[in-house]
């Protein structure tokens, strides 16, 4: 099947799915992109339709990569359809898109369904995300977590949408890699508590007049979920009063602090150093 119409049903479907809304009312969500799409099927995502321009596969891919990706996703069950150039560049979310972009089924991400993953440590490590509003620093953040083998990703009282393409694109893919919670943040920190988890806060503030110690500094040997706030103004009253600990990043600027995304690579990597992954 090729499409050519820019007025095509389908096209205007996959438009639609830029929205919230629309992703939401019909349960689906866009992974654009050959890696994001190769990562997702290696997760046991099963799309439901892949649009594929030839046009714009890109030379970093070689042609057997991507018949490779076509006899995968027929595998799974996908429909196929090849549009033109013009097509997919209007269903494009991305600039430069490569010729991939698939229509999938949104993922659970209840807090119950952590309970299915199996922690293969016997000294977890979690990262908390509370109120990020900014797709990119969500999928920037789980990018970390699937490279450094965070064991979850905990999305607290949720201000940016985990179905963003944004998200997707960012993460390449790291959103169906690593396993996501999106609950709030009571019920982060029940999770946490349940299984003896030592919560760590990040902020370059004292915390109940202390400075907290350098990120350094601190032992995170032991069961630990590394919370990080809001860009603007850090994590909440309630998520710094139920620390167990909080740690800073030194700064040496005029800035008082880093990008969200930066400051968790950071304190996750070294956990990752002190656990002897390096």
């Amino acid at each position: 099947m090729l499409i050519t119409s820019l007025t095509n049903p389908r096209v205007k479907h996959v438009v639609a799915l830029r929205d919230k809304r629309q992703r939401d009312e019909d349960g689906l969500m866009l992974v654009e992109g050959f890696d994001p799409l190769s990562l997702a099927l290696d997760c046991g995502v099963r799309p439901q339709t892949v649009f594929i321009c030839p046009d714009l596969f890109k030379p970093a891919h070689s042609p057997n990569a991507h018949d490779n990706l076509q006899w995968r996703v027929r595998d799974a069950g996908s429909e196929v359809i090849e549009t033109t150039r013009p097509v997919f560049e209007k269903m494009a979310y991305r600039d430069g898109p490569d010729g991939w972009l698939a229509v999938v089924k949104r993922p659970d991400f209840s807090i119950a369904r952590l309970n299915q993953f199996p922690i293969p440590h016997p000294q977890p490590l979690y990262l908390v995300a509370e109120a990020v509003e900014k797709p990119g620093n969500l999928g920037a953040m789980l990018r970390t977590c699937d490279a450094a083998g965070v064991h979850a990703f905990l999305f607290c009282d949720p201000k940016a949408d985990l179905t963003n393409p944004n998200v997707v694109r960012a993460s390449q893919g790291a959103l169906f890699s690593v396993p996501v919670a999106q609950c709030t943040s009571a019920e982060a920190i029940r999770w946490l508590r349940e299984r003896g988890v030592t919560i760590v806060a990040t902020t370059p503030n004292p915390v109940r007049g202390r400075l907290p110690t350098s990120y350094m500094e601190f032992d995170f040997t032991r069961p630990t979920a590394i919370a990080v706030g809001e860009e603007k103004y850090g994590l909440s009253k309630l998520w710094l009063d139920q620390a167990d600990a909080a740690v800073r990043i030194p700064m040496f600027g005029r800035i008082n602090s880093l990008n969200v995304a930066t400051s968790a690579a950071l304190v996750i990597y070294e956990a990752v150093r002190q656990r002897g992954k390096m």
